[in-house]
């Protein structure tokens, strides 16, 4: 998976994103001072020393064990370092590998303008007419162009098409063959939706063009001359990479080994690189497509493309975000996360910076990522970065787990009380149904958690894929289905076993709820606990 619903930072118009966005930007606001009037925010070193302090203190409260960092400006290389460990235990440094997620879809886009400056395709050309195996259920597929695929205006969604739920594809050519029942959410080029099997079949045009497997033409295409040595492509998010550690997910502040999902990645997230290799890929992007020493690798009118937004109304270029205005934008960036490993990549083309941030975790909503990685742009854009560490997304896995072990309680006290909920509803048939409802709606709200997440960040989701993005949440979510089964079964067998009772005892207005909070200590003994006899009406 080339981009983490639980969550990629792209433009759009999704409201989760938006809310989660603005809570970052308001809390870095209220703490974030202006730089001393002497200093000046551009100079180098005072850059880099600004940064390396900042990642270290950033690291050091925040759950994720291990990050690297390069900093560019023009084809200068200023800063390649790493902090903290892998999941081995050994420390991170400047050339240590990390799965760079969706920053990918950049190497993607400038392939595909490699072969546009070789003069073997355009941009504005149909798919089918150098893919004809790419066919989709839908009349107007013949109308997708290959620039629509890098921009994500193709019409194809999660909604229509959804990655992570289907049967992983095996290859390119598998990749796009699978779209064939495949119908558009929208005509092509009108509307704006961030979707990875735009860029497999992007990968899969390359290969049939070049003549060679996606993974080769990238080595020998953009690795090899731009020297990033220890760069490579893989198939899968869990494929096995020499020198390559695994990942980890965060829950409740602390960091947890965990292998990838095992999604299908090539071209919109399987990339394998290091600090230092991607050093020299913003040196090609700031150097007008030449590597440190040169080498050319795309011209300077294909990168300007790469770099100019054509989505409408979101301002997503070719594998880039950009921000400001459309034909000169003040920052270009990109984010990633396979859930456990995340990414940025970032451009101010004004001056003349770049960076990189690699971190070998993911965490809930990627919060404290979206943090550090803010405080490093205050920084590039001349404003102190707060000096409070990343402490959203610990503190609401500490309120999940306050929730979840309140919903369990509650659980557990709908199971003591089944027993006394069911012989006082025995003759008030309305009241069962209103008691037993709650519960009810818990189990159906949980069980639809995916579709509900789904809803709200528009991407697809899975209950693996959840569990890797925010386990304490999914930890809540079922808790909230176990203990709202554990009633429903409790009160259905004590119902049962009552059948017949002639009991007709008035229903008190609070025992309503599913599970009252308070489980009285009079019924805690279990089910069995008598009725008093004068309670009774014989």
């Amino acid at each position: 998976m080339a981009a983490s619903p639980f969550i990629e930072r792209a433009p759009g118009t999704n409201t989760g994103r938006a809310w989660v966005t603005a809570l970052i930007a308001v809390v870095l606001l209220a703490a974030a001072p202006m730089l001393p009037s002497g200093a000046d925010p551009h100079r180098p070193g005072t850059v880099v020393a600004e940064i390396d302090r900042f990642l270290g203190e950033q690291l050091r409260v925040s759950a994720i064990p291990g990050a690297a960092v390069a900093v560019t400006r023009g084809d200068q290389v200023l800063m390649v370092r790493g902090y903290g460990h892998d999941s081995s235990g050994e420390a991170v440094t400047g050339d240590s590998l990390f799965r760079i997620a969706s920053l990918s879809k950049s190497f993607t886009a400038l392939a595909v303008m490699q072969l546009v400056d070789a003069g073997l395709l355009h941009l504005d050309d149909p798919v089918q007419d150098h893919l004809p195996e790419f066919q989709l259920a839908d009349p107007r597929a013949d109308q997708i162009t290959v620039r629509q695929l890098l921009d994500h205006t193709s019409g194809l969604t999660d909604a229509v098409v959804p990655e992570l739920s289907r049967p992983q594809p095996r290859t390119t050519a598998e990749a796009t063959t699978s779209l064939r029942s495949a119908r558009l959410a929208s005509t092509p080029g009108t509307s704006w939706s961030y979707h990875n099997p735009n860029y497999q079949v992007a990968a899969r045009l390359v290969e049939v063009i070049s003549g060679e497997p996606f993974d080769r033409y990238l080595s020998r295409h953009i690795f090899e001359p731009a020297r990033m040595v220890s760069s490579t492509s893989t198939t899968t998010d869990d494929q096995p990479v020499r020198g390559l550690t695994g990942g980890h997910v965060i829950a409740y502040r602390h960091a947890i080994p965990a292998p990838g999902l095992g999604t299908f990645s090539v071209g919109d997230g399987g990339v394998v690189s290091s600090a230092a290799d991607m050093a020299r890929w913003l040196i090609v992007h700031a150097n007008r497509g030449q590597a440190p020493d040169g080498t050319r690798i795309v011209s300077g009118l294909g990168l300007r493309v790469l770099h100019t937004p054509s989505a409408p109304r979101v301002g997503y270029a070719l594998g880039w975000a950009t921000h400001g205005p459309a034909g000169a934008p003040t920052r270009l960036d990109h984010s990633g996360s396979l859930l456990t490993f995340t990414s940025e990549e970032a451009l101010w083309p004004a001056s003349g910076y770049g960076v990189v941030l690699l971190f070998n975790a993911g965490s809930p909503m990627m919060l404290d990522q979206t943090a550090i990685v803010h405080g490093v742009f205050d920084i590039i854009e001349g404003t102190a970065p707060p000096s409070s560490g990343p402490r959203l997304a610990a503190t609401l896995d500490t309120v999940l787990a306050a929730v979840t072990l309140a919903a369990l309680t509650l659980g557990a006290c709908g199971v003591v009380r089944a027993a006394r909920w069911a012989r006082r509803r025995r003759a008030a048939p309305l009241h069962t149904v209103l008691g037993l409802l709650p519960a009810v709606m818990v189990l159906g709200a949980g069980a639809a958690f995916p579709r509900l997440a789904e809803a709200w960040i528009e991407r697809d989701v899975t209950w693996r894929a959840a569990a890797y993005g925010w386990p304490a949440l999914v930890v809540f979510v079922l808790a909230g289905l176990l203990a709202a089964a554990a009633t429903l079964l409790a009160r259905g067998w004590q119902w049962w076993r009552t059948a017949g009772a002639d009991l007709h005892v008035d229903q008190p207005a609070e025992d309503i709820a599913i599970g009252s909070v308070g489980c009285d200590t009079g019924h805690l003994a279990g089910v069995n606990t008598p009725v008093p006899v004068h309670a009774r009406q014989q």
